[in-house]
């Protein structure tokens, strides 16, 4: 669902674009979700290892948006590369980290939670 709204808000700035206005609200928006989801996901306890990969995910996320601002300045002193280049680049590469921790991530067991199932009274 999450990726449809995703597609949804690109679609909608393109169709803007069309037309003239340029409207990306709907697509900030939901680049602002992500991060505040993913800055929750970190504030909040941890159900599963490897939750210090998001910190990961997050400094990409930022290098990414970073790279994104620094477009022109980046492609007049590499001459070759933008910054654009490099943000879709540190954007695809926390996909990857996101991917990677889910992978390998287990379950964290919980105090007072048995997590082992009691043998059968005979």
């Amino acid at each position: 669902m999450l990726i449809a709204v995703g597609i949804g808000s690109v679609l909608q700035w393109h169709l803007s674009e069309q037309q003239g206005a340029g409207d990306l609200r709907f697509y900030a928006a939901v680049q602002l979700y992500a991060l505040l989801a993913l800055l929750s996901a970190l504030l909040l306890p941890p159900r599963y290892t490897r939750g210090s990969d998001l910190l990961v995910v997050a400094g990409l996320y930022v290098l990414a948006k970073i790279c994104e601002e620094a477009d022109h300045q980046i492609f007049s002193l590499a001459g070759f590369l933008s910054g654009h280049t490099l943000k879709h680049l540190a954007a695809g590469a926390a996909g990857m980290g996101i991917l990677r921790m889910l992978q390998k991530r287990q379950p964290i067991p919980q105090h007072g939670v048995h997590t082992t199932a009691e043998p059968a009274a005979h």
